[in-house]
């Protein structure tokens, strides 16, 4: 008896299927794409460049291994009645299926024996429900895949050779959407640089009342705000301290109001990389790739099954039947004035693969109860507790979603002198009801005074401090990723890779958590927003083509008309980059030396020139002014990019010639990732050769 095959894309999903579907069926993987657009050498230029024809059509080479892999299949589908392709539910599956269906109709399987299964669970009923459902491939979906394949291809082929030409740097990367990112910090750190920081100082009351201690901010001086009459400098915070210490206060007012708060919507992709990078300290990354395992399946004793929903969505929305297990779990473990059913929009400009939002497959699948399965040991013996983490977000989030707003107490004491010249504004927040935030507890909240209006009050003291404006925030990760999404710049789906290319290119640097501009990727955006900044580097651009995929994906665009359209626009921007970079190409001294923050001294190694205090591996290793004239003096390191038959390379070495400290690029942790070697061996070099 013949059996059906199925294909997937994984190992670890198709095991998982393999239990669900029996022995009716065999399930086998794919391991990815099985082809790619030519490039390399041998590739076939008949178009404008590798993996292109004239016609703009996509050239097809087959991946490392992929004939082994195809045949393996062909083997397989020559015994099977049905051949269900069961990539996953997004243009991305869609490719994969269609490229796996192509080989084996090379290879002779009829067409007629191909169906399209699509699930965005990996549970028993999910998956069994989805193959009675089999239908065909979407061929919009797979035309916007390959339309997003061409146009990149077009970009970066074209641009990455010329820009390396013209900055005179090898193996440089350009891309459609990369390059955007990476402009975007840009215009970050232009902001940073042009910010001036202004002093202002803040003044704040200790006040006392039945053995009871508060404190106040001012906040008003003759009727105006602080905001009006900032105090500037120390001289006019002195004489207002030495007013206050004077005078007598008592309670102007005390007012309070119930404040509710809703719970936020269930996890998008994008939604999801925030919160695990700034809740777990994840990176886009290592999330995705954790979610993806999650999705695919994880052994609860009884072999593999997906504890989440599929993780590439853009929707909001949970299923009636979600909606009910929510329901039945909050009733039951916390009662009926906890829940609040709701349904939530899509609010997405670029919103596609309108499925499910991002949950657990079970909801009374509770974190604590597989905690056991989710919780690893790595081979190094350290304990790796990802997956753990990550499904107790994604729990707790969809959870909350369902459930009844709390409420907050919010009152305001205000705190005056008897002349009600100068007043004190001092903020309490209490928890009334907890609602959704019993899954969030929170740090107990500090004790109101036990006051009245009108009552006098003592003064302890008074103090005054010096503050600072700060410049804007550096972009996060997370932070970086909801720009992107706010700017229709990519999709959610390729937020991690666009970061790891920018972060391995060392266009950025990750450290402590804030990205930094490189020199090399400031001299990348520059070059490009000179010649492109109306096409391929301007955010709108990048969102219309974001928009016409979506258009393609529900058939209401052709694909050719798309990718032709495109290339018209570009191609001639592209031609005076080309002369530009064959007439004028840069000195790149600017961003292969970096002056860093490191001091060179025999006395003081490894001094952070910009605290004054030993320098640590996560420090910021650009190059500002020192913190004072006898720091700045100090000769410091200097980050020496080189590039050799071995590809590109960096190390440090003193600024000043007659010492001989180096060291090599491992010895730090410039670039936001940690070594094997940690600063210990610059710092132990330059103990032993500096001669300062």
């Amino acid at each position: 008896m013949s059996k059906n095959l199925v294909i997937v894309e994984s190992p670890t999903k198709a095991r998982t299927l393999q239990r669900f579907l029996g022995k009716e069926y065999v399930v086998e993987a794919s391991i990815g794409h099985i082809n790619n657009l030519e490039s390399g050498y041998g590739a076939k230029y008949t178009g404008p460049v590798a993996g292109v024809d004239k016609d703009f059509e996509p050239i097809w080479g087959l991946e490392k291994g992929a004939t082994t892999r195809i045949n393996n299949l062909n083997k397989l589908a020559k015994n099977s009645e049905i051949i269900y392709l069961a990539a996953d539910p997004d243009r991305e599956g869609e490719g994969i299926a269609f490229h796996v269906a192509n080989a084996l109709i090379e290879k002779k399987q009829p067409k007629e024996k191909f169906k399209r299964v699509v699930f965005h669970e990996i549970t028993e009923k999910a998956v069994k429900e989805a193959f009675e459902k089999a239908g065909q491939l979407n061929m919009d979906l797979v035309d916007a895949h390959i339309s997003r394949r061409l146009v990149d291809r077009l970009v970066g082929f074209s641009l990455s050779g010329l820009t390396s030409s013209l900055l005179r740097l090898k193996r440089l990367s350009v891309g459609r959407v990369q390059s955007v990112a990476v402009s975007i910090i840009k215009d970050k750190e232009d902001e940073i640089q042009a910010f001036v920081p202004e002093e202002y100082w803040n003044i704040t009351g200790y006040f006392s009342k039945n053995n009871q201690t508060y404190e106040g901010k001012l906040f008003e001086i003759d009727g105006k705000s602080q905001k009006e009459i900032i105090i500037s400098n120390e001289s006019d915070a002195s004489n207002i301290q030495i007013e206050l210490e004077k005078q007598k206060y008592n309670v102007y007012s005390i007012k309070s109001n119930v404040r509710k708060t809703k719970p936020r919507a269930p996890f998008t992709t994008s939604s999801l990389q925030q919160d695990a990078s700034s809740r777990l300290r994840m990176s886009p990354s290592v999330t995705m790739s954790t979610a993806q395992q999650l999705f695919q399946g994880i052994n609860l004793g009884n072999g593999e099954e997906g504890l989440i929903t599929y993780m590439r969505t853009d929707s909001t929305a949970l299923s009636q039947d979600s909606l009910s297990q929510i329901k039945n779990f909050i009733t039951t473990s916390y009662g009926d004035i906890y829940h609040n059913e709701r349904k939530y929009k899509t609010t997405s400009a670029n919103a596609q693969e309108a499925h499910e939002a991002i949950r657990p497959t079970s909801i009374s699948r509770t974190p604590e109860s597989i905690k056991k399965y989710l919780i690893k040991t790595d081979k190094d013996g350290s304990t790796n507790d990802r997956q753990f983490k990550l499904y107790d977000l994604i729990w707790k989030r969809t959870v909350a979603s369902q459930m009844a707003e709390s409420q907050n107490k919010k009152t305001s004491i205000i705190t005056t002198s008897s002349d009600e010249k100068y007043k004190f504004k001092s903020d309490y927040d209490q928890l009334v009801f907890d609602g959704f935030k019993k899954l969030f507890p929170e740090k107990k909240a500090d004790d109101m005074p036990d006051i009245a209006e009108n009552e006098e009050i003592n003064v302890e003291s008074i103090k005054k401090e010096q503050k600072f404006t700060q410049h804007p925030p550096r972009y996060s990760e997370a932070s970086l990723i909801r720009t992107m999404e706010e700017l229709g710049v990519g999709r959610p789906s390729t937020y991690a890779s666009i970061l790891n290319t920018v972060k391995d290119k060392k266009y950025i640097w990750v450290i402590n958590r804030s990205i930094y501009l490189s020199p090399i990727g400031n001299a990348l955006v520059e070059e490009l927003n000179k010649h492109f900044s109306k096409s391929v580097m301007d955010y709108k651009f990048t969102e219309k083509m974001e928009n016409d995929l979506d258009l393609i994906s529900n058939g209401e665009l052709r694909r050719s008309e798309f990718v032709k359209s495109f290339w018209s626009n570009f191609e001639p921007i592209k031609n005076n980059y080309e002369k530009m970079a064959e007439d004028h190409p840069r000195n790149p001294s600017e961003y292969n030396f970096i002056r860093t923050n490191i001091i060179c001294s025999s006395k003081s190694p490894c001094i952070n020139s910009e605290t004054g205090k030993e320098f640590e591996e996560n420090d910021p290793p650009l190059g500002k002014k020192s913190i004072n004239s006898s720091l700045e003096k100090l000769p410091r390191m200097v980050w020496i990019r080189f590039r050799n038959n071995r590809g590109d390379g960096g190390f440090l070495a003193c600024e000043d010639r007659e010492c001989k400290v180096t060291a090599d690029e491992s010895a730090w942790a410039g670039f936001g990732r940690r070594r094997n070697r940690t600063i210990e061996a610059l710092k132990n070099s330059m103990k032993e050769k500096s001669i300062h």
